[in-house]
């Protein structure tokens, strides 16, 4: 059993997977998957909880884009809980079946790696991957797996702080992205404070996404499907014309196909 863990900016998910089942096929072979927001609970709480009566893991692989503090803790609780130092990984020039773009591979975010390798596995296609979460990423993978390079700009909540503390006259709406059935995300011009700012920025990364495709389509000739990952995905597709898919596990998948095949892992010491 090997246990996965993708550290992010504003949440932690996590998953298992048998090594030795003779066949893998995707998210079906991923167990206990699961995530929460670093503010809900203590990282001792949340391990308690939903990992300490997980199978002994032989091996422990972690992306981590996070505060380092967060990495640390799980290194803490691995090596206290099962004597297992965690994996971090680091983005390489290539492996699983993926070319990186980047000049300096590490330079690549290891979340944005591992939804690339996930994205290349599933698909085999060419595919614009797009990371919904504290930021947006969007990035380019051809058929032959070569990534084409992307793009980095604020997510939905960075977008919509930085709208209202940059202005005196718009104030915070009364209520917030993720209030359920009060938060009517979609394409169509708002008619309060509150729906121009959501509709807006949804708007804005819509755009950039679509204009993103068509230009990188125009300049390899190839026609990209969308992949769409992270928290603010479903509310996203809403706004996007082009041909999408939703797979809300994608960077765990990309860790799985990475643990099975021991590319950009590395064993790093406790101080990195």
């Amino acid at each position: 059993m090997k246990a996965l863990f993708d550290i992010g900016n504003s949440r932690i998910k996590w998953a298992w997977f048998d090594q030795n089942q003779k066949q893998f096929e995707a998210q079906l072979d991923l167990h206990d998957i699961g995530g929460a927001d670093h503010a809900e609970l203590s990282f001792e709480e949340m391990a308690a909880v939903n990992w300490s009566d997980w199978p002994q893991p032989e091996q422990v692989v972690v992306s981590s884009v996070g505060a380092d503090e967060h990495w640390r803790q799980l290194q803490d609780w691995c090596l206290q809980h099962w004597r297992q130092m965690p994996v971090r990984i680091i983005s390489p020039a290539k492996g699983c079946g993926v070319q990186n773009a980047y000049e300096r591979p590490e330079e690549l975010g290891s979340d944005r790696w591992a939804a690339l390798v996930g994205a290349h596995h599933l698909l085999h296609a060419d595919v614009c991957v797009v990371d919904c979460g504290t930021a947006i990423t969007v990035d380019f993978l051809d058929a032959r797996g070569q990534h084409l390079g992307g793009y980095i700009v604020p997510g939905f909540q960075l977008m919509r702080q930085s709208l209202i503390r940059g202005t005196d006259a718009i104030q915070a709406p009364a209520w917030p992205v993720g209030a359920g059935e009060k938060t009517k995300i979609s394409s169509q011009p708002g008619t309060s404070t509150a729906e121009c700012i959501e509709n807006g920025i949804m708007m804005a990364i819509a755009g950039l996404i679509e204009n993103a495709c068509k230009k990188m389509q125009m300049r390899t000739r190839l026609s990209f499907r969308c992949l769409l990952t992270g928290g603010n995905a479903q509310w996203l597709a809403g706004c996007l014309a082009k041909d999408l898919q939703l797979e809300s596990n994608l960077v765990l998948l990309g860790l799985s196909q990475i643990a099975r095949k021991n590319c950009g892992l590395n064993s790093t010491c406790r101080d990195n």
